[in-house]
């Protein structure tokens, strides 16, 4: 609300102090309710609105639909990985750990053979190696320390336990509500940084929100990484890019949002190019099951 905020504005007109706060009030309020085009059409005041720390609920604009079917829900790839973690855990009544607490390869051997995870993603995994253990499969590994900061798994006696908390959510019926427990423990709890090399970017998370608005209002078809975060980010993210010298806000993004995204199957993810070359370029597109889990009203 700077530069041009009073322009046009003829001071000496004003008469009393009343006026003048009268002037303000009214900028204020036309500057709130005006589209912009930096915000993706969005008035400031909508956009604030998306950026509430309570979402979703009654009182943001934002909401998750409860009612998709239970078959969905099941085999949606984050939601299907964690049942089958936390049912094995409890049918064997503890999973057993390593002295540096993580899984003993018998159980990672059974997660990389039943889990939804890349085909070509385990078949690197499985590659040159006669043993394979947690650390070696990275999605496994963050699935086990997620569920354990998420609550729904509990390490005691040198064996991972199925709370009771999971266990209300293994109930029949329940996969909507343990996906979106899932949903909301990952994006506003978990540390995004874990396993991954990239800057902390707190941020991302305080205005996500209006980000999956944003990405709520894109096309069907594939996106650049660099074309989403120009869209869906503030422009005050950029700026402190720029202050921070960070000159890889995209590939931060990506990994840090774009990417747990497709975990949820809300987005699809795909890489043209070769990693580490030039005409690398990584993309992503929304998925049906977007804006059919996620619901915006705003006013």
């Amino acid at each position: 609300m700077t530069g041009k905020f009073f322009d046009e504005v003829r001071f000496e007109d004003l008469e009393s102090l009343e006026e003048l706060q009268e002037l303000v009030n009214s900028k204020i309020r036309k500057y709130n309710e005006s589209p912009r085009e930096d915000l993706g059409g969005l008035t400031p005041e909508q956009a604030t609105s998306l950026m509430g720390p309570d979402w979703p609920g009654s009182d943001t604009p934002i909401r998750i639909n409860e009612s998709l079917p239970e078959e969905e829900a099941r085999e949606v790839r984050f939601v299907k990985n964690s049942r089958i973690f936390l049912e094995a855990a409890l049918e064997k009544e503890g999973l057993p750990s390593t002295k540096a607490g993580n899984l003993k390869r018998k159980d990672v051997a059974y997660f990389l053979e039943k889990m939804k995870f890349n085909p070509d993603r385990v078949e690197r995994i499985r590659n040159g190696r006669s043993v394979i253990n947690e650390k070696h499969v990275r999605p496994l590994n963050i699935l086990r320390v997620f569920l354990e900061t998420a609550e729904l798994i509990d390490h005691y006696d040198g064996k991972f336990h199925t709370t009771a908390k999971a266990q209300s959510m293994l109930k029949p019926g329940r996969s909507m509500q343990l996906m979106k427990y899932l949903f909301l423990e990952y994006f506003q709890e978990f540390d995004l940084n874990y396993f991954t090399r990239c800057p902390e970017w707190n941020e991302f998370r305080e205005i996500l929100p209006y980000s999956l608005y944003r990405l709520s209002q894109f096309d069907d078809g594939w996106h650049r990484i660099d074309n989403i975060a120009y869209r869906v980010l503030l422009p005050s993210i950029f700026e402190l890019a720029d202050q921070r010298g960070d000159g890889r806000l995209a590939f931060t993004y990506s990994a840090l949002i774009l990417a747990p995204l497709s975990k949820f199957e809300l987005l699809e993810g795909r890489k043209l190019g070769i990693k580490g070359v030039e005409d690398f370029d990584p993309q992503f597109r929304k998925t049906p099951l977007f804006e059919r889990f996620i619901e915006f009203d705003l006013k």
